[in-house]
């Protein structure tokens, strides 16, 4: 017998951590309640160029797959996930009412490391979840960055491994979301920013420039964004700003093969202190902007 853990839509997307036999019980907008069950999962590689699983190689690549099964309300749902490939910018799953993020499984670390940046679940599964009728959010996104015109490309994350979870150098998993951009793009706020700070900077003898920042929302939770790899920080820290601020110029410190920007995503549930944040893929974040763009803007 597992936990039972409730939870009610709220006007921003929950974030849930599973074991096997855990059951969350999420009450949608109109009242009704549906019983998800974590019942199994798992985790393969299906492509690698690496010499010795979990050991980095430069160059190298790894190619996998996770999975798992649900029940929803007794109702047998399979759950699958590719990383790192095109089909990382997925799709969330639709079904009885809710939308389901499939975010991560913690067996991809009997293949990978956690070396790169936080990223392990607490648990066996992590999962955004969303009334289907809701938005993640009940505000309009901003794009944190320019927004390359047909969507984020595999491609442009590194070395087209470092999308969230993607094996750098063949065998870490990345705790991010890269996006290849020229030094000097511009880094704007996707909501309004309530307090943030440089955790770490060059001119402390760090080897880069990261940035946090909050934005805490009516309905209890919070977002902690991070973005890594800034040239200039544009607003005086503990500064709050508003939504679309250009707070920074990305791309630069550190940045390896390629210039780039590192995106951090955490969400904070209602009553949970710091400490207890939950990862999730910035993807979900791009995905919202990309929709919201549909709508803001005209041929």
């Amino acid at each position: 017998m597992g936990r039972i853990i409730e939870k009610t839509a709220r006007d921003t997307l929950t974030a849930a951590e599973l074991d096997v036999g855990d059951e969350l019980r999420f009450t949608l907008a109109n009242g009704e309640t549906r019983s998800i069950v974590l019942r199994g999962a798992g985790a393969g590689i299906y492509h690698t160029t690496v010499d010795e699983i979990g050991k980095e190689q430069p160059g190298a690549v790894t190619n996998y797959r996770f999975f798992c099964n649900i029940t929803i309300d007794g109702v047998s749902v399979s759950l699958g996930r590719e990383v790192a490939s095109q089909r990382s910018f997925y799709e969330p799953r639709e079904v009885m009412g809710l939308r389901i993020w499939f975010d991560a499984c913690d067996d991809i670390f009997e293949f990978l490391t956690e070396d790169h940046g936080a990223c392990r679940p607490r648990r066996r599964a992590r999962f955004a979840i969303q009334d289907a009728t809701k938005r993640i959010c009940p505000l309009l996104l901003h794009p944190w960055c320019p927004l390359p015109k047909d969507g984020l490309r595999i491609e442009d994350c590194y070395q087209g491994e470092d999308c969230w979870l993607g094996a750098y150098h063949g065998a870490a998993a990345h705790g991010g979301l890269d996006i290849n951009h020229p030094a000097g793009t511009p880094i704007w706020a996707p909501v309004g920013i309530e307090d943030h700070y440089l955790f770490n900077r060059l001119e402390d003898g760090d080897n880069n420039n990261r940035w946090r920042g909050f934005h805490s929302w009516p309905d209890g939770s919070t977002w902690a964004l991070e973005t890594r790899h800034i040239i200039r920080l544009l607003v005086p820290e503990h500064k709050p700003f508003p939504a679309g601020t250009h707070y920074a110029e990305g791309a630069g410190g550190l940045i390896g093969a390629h210039e780039h920007s590192h995106f951090v995503f955490k969400v904070r549930e209602p009553g949970d202190s710091e400490e207890d944040e939950i990862l999730l893929d910035p993807w979900i974040l791009f995905w919202q902007m990309y929709r919201d763009r549909e709508l803001t803007t005209t041929d």
